[in-house]
């Protein structure tokens, strides 16, 4: 009897020695899933850029892709306070080193808190590993970051601190909707402007923005099954817009349904600007259009798809009521629905119609 059971056992061994390595791939695979490269402040087109450690924190910055490769240690000290990274050509040089791309992170690996600035121009934190390449001159930034460290990043941008805690978990639940949905760049999985998501330093580890993101953790918007890219704006105007009445076709994706929001419509909103004679009759309705009109003119001039637009002696005078595109959440809509009493789960109902909440492993 103990013979059989002790060969039992070391048949069992066995198999769970052999399964051991696509134990490990699916851990690694697991892990992988919950962290989210960022392409930052690219719009700046930066041909140097600065790291810095955060608060005392220690750096190591090594040259990848180097067959005898360059290693810094960043502490604060002396000589060791930060790194300028320049773009030459497809290379980048840090000190005396030239290496295909340089990585930053804690001393063994991990992620870590430090200063990110293009010289003169902006200065964020991040919390993540960062990767800096090149590309015919300029420089990429690439910021790993956990999953729910880049959701509260985008809240914090998005929302004030201040807003409502059933708000900022309706926010925290589209922004992570929007990035179950995967990839939208080749170097980087998705850039920090309103191409993606608007992304800026993470908030403070006690705050409301993190306590909304803790309480929401892993939480999604799904329709027909599937993580839904949740599109959101700053002000409706008193009505959300679906995709067609935005100039897009929805096909087989969500349409997003035009909804009332009680608050835009309790609480009227006008913006005017001005824009000069040298132009077509500016178009209203179409988002495309909105967004192809202020590359010309500045996002200021046109903030919102919904206006109207007179003609004068020296331009066109616009005046709307809507910012943004008008689809999806409300967000000046989601605060008032908030202090009126309304839940996260009731504000999402609202705004995105015929989805359920689902939970990411």
């Amino acid at each position: 009897m103990a013979d059989t059971i002790y060969s039992a056992i070391r048949a069992t061994s066995r198999k769970l020695i052999a399964l051991a390595p696509l134990l490990l791939l699916a851990t690694s695979a697991a892990l992988a899933q919950q962290e989210i490269r960022f392409g930052v402040l690219g719009l700046f087109h930066p041909n140097e850029l600065l790291v810095e450690p955060e608060n005392k924190r220690v750096l190591s910055v090594k040259a990848e892709g180097n067959a005898s490769s360059a290693m810094h240690i960043l502490n604060g000290e002396p000589g060791r306070r930060e790194m300028v990274f320049c773009a030459e050509g497809d290379r980048v040089v840090a000190g005396s080193h030239s290496a295909s791309s340089w990585s930053v992170a804690a001393r063994d690996g991990s992620s870590v808190a430090f200063h990110l600035s293009v010289p003169a121009k902006i200065h964020r934190v991040y919390w993540g590993r960062l990767t800096v390449l090149a590309h015919h001159g300029e420089l990429v930034a690439v910021i790993a970051m956990d999953r729910e460290t880049a959701v509260a990043s985008i809240v914090a941008a998005e929302m004030m601190e201040s807003a409502p805690i059933e708000a900022l978990e309706a926010q925290a639940v589209a922004i992570r909707s929007f990035l179950a949905t995967g990839p939208r760049h080749n170097d980087f999985d998705f850039c920090d402007t309103t191409h993606c998501q608007f992304l800026k330093s993470p908030p403070q580890s006690s705050g409301r923005v993190t306590r909304a993101v803790e309480a929401t953790r892993g939480l999604i918007l799904a329709y027909r099954d599937k993580p839904l890219a949740a599109m959101y704006s700053s002000r409706c105007g008193g009505k959300t817009h679906s995709l067609r009445d935005a100039g897009m076709e929805p096909g087989d994706a969500y349409p997003y349904y035009a909804v009332t929001c009680a608050w835009c419509r309790k609480h009227p909103f006008t913006w005017r600007s001005k824009i000069g004679s040298n132009t077509p009759t500016p178009q209203t309705g179409s988002e495309g259009k909105r967004i192809a009109q202020a590359r010309q003119w500045g996002w200021s001039a046109i903030p919102g798809n919904e206006f109207t637009a007179t003609a004068e002696s020296d331009g066109w005078r616009l005046e709307g009521h809507s910012l943004g595109h008008g689809v999806g959440l409300c967000q000046f809509g989601a605060v008032g629905m908030a202090l009126a009493g309304a839940t996260f789960r009731e504000i999402l109902s609202h705004y995105y119609p015929n989805t359920t909440l689902i939970s990411q492993p």
